[in-house]
């Protein structure tokens, strides 16, 4: 009789508990955020219920997510830039990868999407279609800000993403937890090099034929090269000659790689074996740092270890 009583409390408080969780989803919703279609034109999007079955198109969104602990409502992902997080690879694994690069439109509407997420760039009408298509077959949207619809691209918009991420699924504290961890990380690294002399850096990636790409001061990545101690010389993101590179001649070069590690490899060694660049400082004194595009482009959960990377190849002796 008392085992039998026992088992009746004991259920009572688990449907307890149910109906109160129920009850706080159902008074959350409905929520609404603000985002972007691709011209950068805010708007407000209201979610009625938790989304349930979401595409990522992007890396940064889909490890952002799987960080938050929410793979059991992704449905499909694509295009990795770099290899997963080794700490999300098992949760990565489970969800099926609809595309190397973006998706079909019809491989998205059969898996009956409720949301999409990613870049700004698989919102042209030549890749997925526009933010306004796809809201009007009833399908949310989700543009990273730092993706191309801000101006001012930086740390704060990964901290908005995160947050509207928080609300969108009704996991506000995980969220807030993630950013908070993020902001410490971020305050450390600062206290450490705050009193040494800023290093002066150039942050490029291979664009072919001795020629490159430069990140300038509007970039997500020169923020975090300025939380760790550096100074980016780039002041507009473009095309950079050798020319220049002697130029602005840089302690160190962040060379930022994609696809695969051979990518860094050829473009580090196209850096080196030039002989017109022999006597830039960073080259000279073999001070390039790689980084992978999925750490520096858009910002997810990778950012501050990007950050970390820098203000450990900057003062070196601050780490040991």
């Amino acid at each position: 009789m008392k085992k039998k009583i026992i088992t009746i409390l004991f259920c009572f408080i688990i449907l307890v508990s149910l109906l109160g969780a129920y009850a706080l989803a159902k008074d959350h919703y409905p929520v609404t955020v603000k985002n972007y279609n691709t011209a950068g034109d805010e708007y407000k999007i209201t979610f009625e219920k938790k989304p349930e079955r979401v595409i990522t198109t992007n890396q940064p969104p889909t490890e952002l997510l799987l960080r938050l602990g929410l793979e059991d409502f992704m449905v499909g992902t694509a295009w990795l830039d770099n290899p997963i997080s080794a700490e999300l690879k098992e949760k990565y694994e489970k969800i099926p990868v609809l595309s190397d690069r973006y998706p079909a439109k019809e491989v998205v509407i059969a898996k009956e999407a409720d949301l999409i997420m990613g870049w700004n760039s698989v919102f042209s009408p030549k890749n997925l279609g526009t933010v306004e298509s796809w809201n009007s077959r009833g399908v949310k949207t989700f543009i990273q800000r730092n993706s191309g619809v801000i101006k001012n691209r930086g740390i704060d918009n990964i901290y908005k993403d995160i947050s509207d991420i928080g609300k969108i699924f009704n996991i506000e504290a995980r969220a807030a937890e993630l950013i908070n961890s993020m902001k410490d990380r971020i305050e450390i690294i600062q206290k450490k090099t705050e009193a040494k002399k800023t290093v002066k850096v150039l942050i490029l990636e291979g664009a072919g034929n001795n020629k490159y790409r430069s990140y300038g001061r509007d970039s997500l990545v020169n923020e975090m090269v300025e939380k760790a101690g550096g100074i980016n010389l780039a002041k507009k993101s473009g095309t950079f000659s050798p020319e220049n590179i002697i130029a602005k001649n840089p302690d160190i070069i962040i060379l930022i790689y994609y696809l695969e590690q051979d990518n860094a490899n050829k473009t580090a060694e196209s850096l080196k074996n030039n002989s017109a660049l022999q006597n830039v400082k960073a080259i000279k004194n073999n001070r390039i740092v790689y980084t992978p595009l999925a750490e520096t482009y858009a910002g997810g959960v990778r950012t501050i270890n990007g950050i970390e990377r820098f203000a450990e190849a900057f003062y070196p002796e601050l780490f040991r």
